[in-house]
Parts: C-alpha cells; structure tokens; sequence
C-alpha cells in the first residue's frame, strides 16, 4: 500500500484540497491510534503539524469535509478523531497538507490505526475495521494489477511509434489483453463475492475503464437491488447517470462524426478465395458488418456474443459480414473456424493498412455498424448485450 490518497486512487471521484474544507460536527465513530517517525516525512514533505479525518463525499461534485482534527507536534505520538456518518461511508485520515492518506470505512464504532510516517510501502495498520482491511487489500492489488495494464499499454504504445516490426506489435498486444483480463477477473470477484456494500462500489467504479458498457450497468443495477441504501453506491450511481448525460450531449456535439444516420460507404474486400464481396451486395437486409482480427483478444471475447446474434437472427432478414483486420491468412482462418464465425469473412490482409480502416475511420477494434436493408447505417459499436437488444428492436 503506497502513500496516495484514496481521492487519487478514485481517478477523479473527488478533489482533496485542506482549505476548501467545511468543518463538520463531531458525532457517533472514532478513529484513534498512533503514528511514528513524523520526522522522515517531515525532512522529505515540510513539517507535518496536523491529522485529518475527512469524509470522501464519492460521487458528489465537491471536495471532501473535514469531520476532525487534532495536533501532532511530537515525532511519535498518538491521535483520537471523531465522526459523524448515520450510514457507511468512505473516510480518509489525512497527515499534513494531504502529505499522507489512510483509507477507511466506518463499518464499526471504533477504529484504530497505527501508522509508520517513515515508510515507503504498507505504512499502516487498521484494527476493529473489517471493511478498512478490505479496502486496504482492495487498493493494493487493484494497483498492482492496474500499473501492469498500464505497463503493457505504454509499450504498446511504444512499439507503434517507432514501427516496430508486426510479431513484437502483435505479442504486444496479448501482453496487454491478458493483463486486463486479468485485472477484470479480479474486479468481478470483488463485485460478486464482497459482502461489504461499500467494497463492491468501490470496486465497480473503478472496473469502469476495462469493463463493457454492459457489463458495468448490469453490476451497478444488480448492486443497488442488493444494498439500495448504501451511499457509496449511490454515489455510483449518481455520477454515471450525469457521465452519461455528458456523453450524450458530447455525442450530439459530435454526431458528425458518427455514421449513424448516413449512407454507409461502399467496401469490396476480398474472402478467402480472392473474390470481392461488396457491401452492396446485402442490400435488402440487415447487415452487421464486424470489424475484427485473430489477434484482438477484446474481439475474441465479444465473438460468442456475435455467434449468439446470428443464430437467433439469421433466419429474419439478417446477415453478418466480417471484416479481418489480420496480416497472417493462415491465422485469420483458423480464428474463423476455432470460434465458428459461420458467415462471410473478407480481409485484404493489410493489418491496420486495411481499406476497411480507410473507409470506416475507425482506430480500435472490436469495432462494427449495423446497416438497414437501405443501406443506411443505424447502430455502431454494438458490443455485449446492446447488439442482441438492438437486433430484437428492429427484427421483431
């Protein structure tokens, strides 16, 4: 566990700044414990004068409040804190000018810390608090996992810049996918199997970014059937109704951009014969045309939920065509057998040179439109269970 803030950790749930603070009543919990070597964070950060017990007001668009304070003039001492909080909420104890933060949940009426000012690494620990251990662990391997997609991603990122050679490109990219699958591993565990409220919302927030738009709202929905009067998640609730809204109105600012609403523009890619297979030549039906490749393992993934979609709509004015991204045709074909993608495939084999990625100007994939027997485009980007939901609106 490093010294960070639980406000950072949150990746912009909230902002800590001392003195924007409101002084809050003291009330019904208490936080007390000892703290050492105030000295070695002094020489490193300024003196170290005070101690913090904040409320994190999490999904709320202001700063945290300040519930108590208490004075630290010695190098090694003690402290006792108090708070108000009638339901389960997200603390932090704060040493110095946000020098230093200790997470917490006020799962019990009293909770003890003792911390290590003069370490690096797994400076504190809790006692009388199941949940703040949890949390505790929570963030630790969150972050590990975390700073590993992110590892992979930069050198992702790295080997694209200088042209790297395709085979280290491509190797790459599985480091990457199995590094956030397994993050998205962990975070499922979390959400499912915690029995703290507060543990699952806070683990749900931050599986934002790697899980799918579906995945995210189901868990969420699910959560608050289970613990409707828990505030973190409430919280969550709350700030992805108003994400949403942004998105929405980005989206309309944007729509420019989209191709929904327009005429799709013609492709002719060649199949695995050689013979070119123009998006026309679907027109009367509805076609999802599926932007993929062998070595994406996020498409990968989502393909069972394509397989789904066409065995329950194939017969009702539907077809899939699917575009490969893939340089290897060997590797493009055996993908197509190994996940029984039983409909037209073409690939001009040119990886991200592809005519596909010129025509659509896409820069991700899994990536596809769903076209209407007209020709005009009137879904993109349909992943999980919005594909299936959006073919039973237009084909039922």
């Amino acid at each position: 566990m490093t010294k960070r803030s639980l406000c950072v950790v949150l990746a912009g749930a909230c902002i800590l700044v001392i003195g924007a603070c409101q002084p809050k009543k003291k009330g019904t919990f208490s936080v007390s414990g000892t703290f050492k070597n105030a000295d070695k964070l002094a020489a490193v950060e300024g003196p170290v004068s005070k101690v913090y017990l904040l409320e994190v007001t999490y999904g709320k668009d202001q700063p945290p409040v300040i519930l108590d304070s208490a004075k630290i003039p010695a190098v090694n001492g003690s402290f006792s804190l108090t708070g108000a909080a009638p339901t389960q909420e997200i603390f932090e104890l704060v040493f110095g000018n946000n020098v230093i933060a200790v997470p917490l949940i006020n799962d019990a009426a009293e909770v003890k810390i003792n911390v290590d000012l003069g370490k690096k690494d797994d400076f504190y620990e809790v006692s009388g608090s199941e949940a703040s251990n949890q949390l505790k662990d929570l963030i630790t391997i969150f972050g590990k996992k975390n700073f590993e997609v992110e590892r992979t991603m930069s050198d992702l990122d790295s080997l694209k810049q200088t042209n790297a050679p395709d085979s280290l490109q491509l190797g790459a990219i599985a480091q990457k996918d199995a590094a956030v699958q397994d993050l998205n591993t962990y975070l499922k565990q979390a959400i499912n199997t915690n029995s703290n409220p507060t543990i699952c919302a806070l683990a749900l927030s931050w599986s934002s970014r790697s899980f799918s738009k579906s995945e995210f709202e189901s868990s969420l929905t699910d959560l608050l059937k289970k613990y409707p009067n828990n505030n973190v998640l409430r919280g969550l609730k709350q700030s992805y109704d108003q994400q949403l809204a942004q998105m929405a109105q980005q989206q309309h600012q944007d729509s420019a951009s989209t191709w929904i609403g327009k005429q799709a523009p013609d492709l002719a890619l060649p199949d695995v014969n050689g013979h070119p297979v123009p998006l026309t030549s679907f027109r009367g039906k509805y076609l999802l045309v599926d932007f993929w490749a062998s070595w994406c393992g996020p498409c990968r993934a989502e393909n069972p939920n394509v397989v789904k979609a066409y065995n329950e709509f194939k017969g009702k004015n539907f077809a899939i065509l699917g575009v490969s991204l893939d340089k290897e045709k060997n590797a493009w074909q055996e993908a197509v057998r190994s996940d029984k993608l039983d409909w037209s495939q073409v690939s001009d084999l040119k990886f991200w040179s592809s005519k596909a990625v010129e025509t659509f100007k896409f820069d991700g994939i899994p990536f596809n439109v769903l076209i209407d027997p007209q020709g005009k485009v009137i879904a993109e980007s349909l992943r999980g269970d919005d594909l299936e939901n959006k073919l039973k609106e237009v084909l039922n």
